[in-house]
């Protein structure tokens, strides 16, 4: 039987301590599209040890230099990759361009070493790379994600990233019959600003439309009048709500969050694409708690935003398409 292919994050970039002046060789040796263009390799720049030493050290439970376990155990999973699943496919975003590409080959250990930094490396070869105006908004924002972009190198969990998946699968025409509900193919950023259309849509002043660093809220809104009966599924008295966004529940810990902040208050929200509720959560579903069936229901109460959720995913094939019920 043949191994699941999965699908993997590389971050190649440049630690910001480090001053290269106008080095060239050592810009080169950081930079994703040298690596990947240029020499056709994919690093990672964990310390000045060779790859066996990783290995070696997580194997034996040992402590290797000042590296904590995170960030042993990321650079374990990149050397062992070719035993593994050596027909991983990797994504690589940078500023202009993502290139998306597979390990050719045992893993290598470079030959330049600057500071504290060595190269272990794979020699690669490119499927795909494109302008990042010209890929899907889902994997173009994926860096803004505290998941891919503190990490050096990440599996993409199936479970919690297909939308990301499919993204790739079409990119490199492996779609097959892989089926996506549409919904699940917006970004974070993306299902945040339909929510704020929704909401705008029905008479609500949003002064902006993310929260930014404010904790538990992503969205405020603020009706002079009251809310109209065709947004809600449960009349409030509340003139002003704020909203929490998510594109799916999987973090127990959050759902715990999510269940005082529930009970607490009066107009907290809670919207996610969830095809349904979670159950830790169900006693407010359809209250305070709304899921794709909601917002799928409002998507198509109005034309001007119809239109704008049909250009989000008009790169998603109709036959790859798995639409759930709203009515």
């Amino acid at each position: 039987m043949l191994k699941k292919i999965e699908y993997y994050n590389l971050n190649i970039k440049l630690n910001n301590e480090l001053k290269l002046n106008n080095n060239i060789q050592l810009q080169n040796l950081f930079n994703a599209a040298h690596n990947l263009e240029k020499m056709n390799r994919a690093p990672i720049f964990f310390g000045h040890y060779e790859h066996e030493d990783y290995t070696n050290a997580k194997k034996n439970k040992k402590k290797l230099g000042d590296f904590n376990t995170k960030q042993l155990n990321e650079a374990c999973e990149f050397i062992n990759l070719y035993k593994e699943n050596k027909e991983a496919r990797i994504i690589t975003i940078g500023s202009e361009k993502i290139w998306i590409y597979k390990i050719k080959g045992q893993i290598k250990n470079g030959k330049i070493e600057f500071d504290k930094f060595r190269q272990k490396y794979y020699d690669i070869e490119i499927i795909k790379h494109s302008k990042i105006e010209d890929v899907p908004y889902i994997l173009a924002s994926m860096k803004s994600n505290p998941a891919f972009c503190r990490n050096t190198f990440r599996m993409i969990d199936e479970k919690k990233y297909e939308g990301n998946i499919a993204a790739i699968k079409f990119l490199i025409g492996e779609l097959n019959d892989f089926k996506i509900d549409p919904l699940k193919t917006l970004s974070s950023v993306q299902l945040e600003t339909l929510v704020v259309k929704i909401f705008e849509k029905n008479g609500a002043f949003i002064p902006a439309w993310r929260g930014g660093t404010l904790k538990g809220v992503d969205i405020f809104a603020k009706f002079e009048g009251n809310i109209p009966d065709n947004l809600l599924i449960k009349k409030i008295k509340e003139k002003n709500i704020n909203i929490q966004v998510k594109l799916q529940l999987n973090d127990e810990n959050k759902v715990k969050d999510l269940k005082k902040s529930l009970a607490d208050s009066n107009n907290f929200f809670l919207i996610t694409a969830d095809d349904g509720p979670h159950k830790d959560l169900k006693e407010y579903h359809e209250k305070k708690y709304l899921t794709s069936k909601w917002i799928k229901k409002q998507i198509y109460n109005y034309d001007e935003i119809k239109k704008w959720y049909e250009e989000c995913i008009k790169w998603l094939p109709t036959q790859n398409r798995k639409e759930t019920s709203f009515k």
